[in-house]
C-alpha cells in the first residue's frame, strides 16, 4: 500500500470510528455529518465522498462492527477451550456487542434494506455457518450437544433466530434473544451449559 492509498485508508478509519462513537452516543438520527467531520478530523465533503450519505455511513459503522466480532468468534472457536468456556464466552460476547449498541443502529431503516439484507445472507454463509459448524462439532465431540442432532437441523434452529434478529428489535428483546439461543425457554441451569 503506498502512502496515498495509506492516508486514504486511515482517513475512512477516523470516520468510521467517529461515526461509531458519535451514534452510540446520540443516535443515528441526531447526528449531523458535520458532527462526524469534526470528530474524524476531516471535511465534511471527505464524508460525503467516502459513505454518500449517513444511512450508508451507519451501514459501514455496523459491517466494521461485524467484522470485529467475526474476528473475536475466531478467536474464541480456533482457541484452546473447551466447548462450555467457548459456550460462555459466545454468550458474552453476544450481549456485550447488544448491550453496547444504540437503538438506532439497530432501526427498521437500516437492517430491513435490501443491501444489508443481502449483505447479512453472504456473511452468514461464508463467515459465520462455517464457524458454527465447527462449534457445533466440538460441543457434539466433548458431549455438550446431542450427537444424534445433525447439524443441519442446529444449523436450522440457529437460523431462524438469525432470520427474526433481521427484523427490527430493541436492545432489550436482543439480549432476551440472545439467552433464548443460548439458553433455551429454561435459561441458565446451574453451574453447566446443557
Amino acid at each position: 500500500m503506498n502512502g496515498f492509498e495509506r492516508r486514504r485508508e486511515e482517513k475512512r478509519s477516523a470516520i468510521l470510528r467517529a461515526a461509531f462513537e458519535l451514534f452510540n452516543q446520540d443516535g443515528v438520527e441526531a447526528v449531523r455529518m458535520t458532527d462526524i467531520a469534526q470528530k474524524a478530523h476531516v471535511s465534511k465533503v471527505s464524508v460525503y465522498n467516502y459513505f454518500g450519505g449517513k444511512e450508508e455511513l451507519a451501514r459501514q459503522v455496523l459491517y466494521a462492527l461485524m467484522d470485529k466480532n467475526l474476528l473475536a468468534f475466531i478467536k474464541i472457536v480456533d482457541g484452546n477451550l473447551s466447548f462450555q468456556e467457548k459456550f460462555k464466552l459466545l454468550y458474552k460476547l453476544k450481549i456485550d456487542t447488544a448491550e453496547k449498541l444504540h437503538e438506532s443502529l439497530l432501526s427498521h431503516k437500516i437492517l430491513l434494506s435490501p443491501k444489508m439484507q443481502e449483505f447479512l445472507s453472504i456473511y452468514y454463509e461464508t463467515n459465520t455457518k462455517p464457524l458454527f459448524l465447527k462449534f457445533i462439532e466440538q460441543g457434539k465431540h466433548e458431549g455438550d450437544i446431542d450427537p444424534d442432532l445433525s447439524n443441519e437441523a442446529l444449523l436450522f434452529y440457529l437460523e431462524s433466530f438469525k432470520d427474526t434478529a433481521s427484523l427490527s428489535l430493541g436492545k432489550k428483546q436482543l439480549i432476551d434473544l440472545a439467552k433464548l439461543i443460548f439458553y433455551g425457554l429454561r435459561g441458565k441451569s446451574q453451574g453447566t451449559v446443557r
